[in-house]
């Protein structure tokens, strides 16, 4: 049995397919399934069901996956532990973070990590909070940067600071001048928000229901900067952390605190519960802790709106 073999094998259980699967693997589909063959006769079971249009996992593929993944992902971590002998002089760093907080913290923290590590190459992706836990859970990123408690028990985290979400209105409306907006006043209100799936919907529809109110959801985006061009464009009002509003730009727009629920929440930084952190891992963690320190991530009831 050969460490490629395992590779192989789950890409093929990732893609459900033999022929994506040699494509992202650069191999040939003919030595792809020759491979497989190879380790199905060593293992004296079939690993997949080929019947159908997709590969699917058979009862022993399944057992098999979970002893593969393990096993490639203590390979990874000695590999990472061999190179931290190089004192950080090369190596790489895979991360996750969630759209809300990439927009307004990670340009700084990225800028000075590669200032101080620049043999590390980062590898950064945007991804909804529930998909940066089960890839940080998995193995698949070395750290992420979501919210606190983690839904998932293969994840443990390290709080950073707490963020409120704030009303967002254009300044010409109605609302802009006021120093604070109970959550019910916002009852049939025309609202542009992010999609169920993202943390800071959620936030708020718990908040709208807490408040007992039912605010009109007249459009739907998966994108700040799309949904605060909506609000400007448009009589619609959102709910976002402030400090993306100020990351991208706070031109024409007013941010306002709620009360009576205040939206709140917890950034923190997410890593594998049990698993190795690497110094790569260490270092960015610290150089993200250094960087909001100094720029004080913290928004308090008592913060005033926001205007460009």
């Amino acid at each position: 049995m050969e460490l490629r073999q395992l590779h192989y094998f789950l890409a093929i259980a990732e893609e459900r397919h033999f022929t994506r699967a040699a494509t992202r693997l650069f191999v040939s589909q003919p030595n792809l399934s020759q491979q497989i063959r190879q380790l199905e006769d060593e293992l004296g079971a079939p690993l997949f069901d080929r019947s159908g249009r997709q590969v699917l996992l058979t009862a022993a593929g399944e057992l098999f996956a979970r002893h593969a993944q393990r096993v490639v992902r203590e390979l990874e971590d000695a590999q990472r532990a061999i190179i931290e002998l190089e004192g950080l002089q090369r190596g790489a760093l895979a991360l996750g973070v969630v759209q809300t907080v990439n927009s307004y913290l990670l340009p700084d923290v990225v800028t000075t990590f590669a200032a101080s590590y620049p043999g590390i190459a980062l590898r950064i992706e945007e991804r909804a909070a529930g998909e940066v836990e089960r890839a940080v859970g998995a193995g698949a990123l070395q750290l992420g940067i979501g919210f606190l408690p983690a839904s998932s028990a293969d994840v443990e985290g390290e709080a950073l600071f707490d963020e409120e979400l704030m009303l967002i209105v254009p300044a010409s409306h109605d609302w802009a001048r006021r120093a604070q907006l109970a959550v019910r006043e916002l009852d049939d209100v025309p609202m542009a928000l992010l999609g169920p799936d993202f943390c800071t919907r959620r936030l708020w529809d718990e908040a709208a229901a807490h408040a007992g109110i039912r605010p009109q959801v007249s459009l739907e985006m998966n994108t700040i900067a799309n949904i605060l061009a909506a609000v400007r464009q448009t009589a619609s009002v959102t709910v976002l952390p402030v400090q993306a509003l100020l990351a991208l730009g706070a031109d024409g727009l007013v941010a306002v605190p709620l009360h009576t629920p205040t939206p709140r929440r917890t950034v923190g930084l997410l890593y594998r519960r049990g698993g190795y952190r690497c110094s790569a891992t260490r270092a960015f963690s610290a150089v993200l802790r250094a960087v909001v320190q100094h720029n004080a991530w913290q928004i308090t009831p008592s913060s005033a709106a926001v205007s460009g």
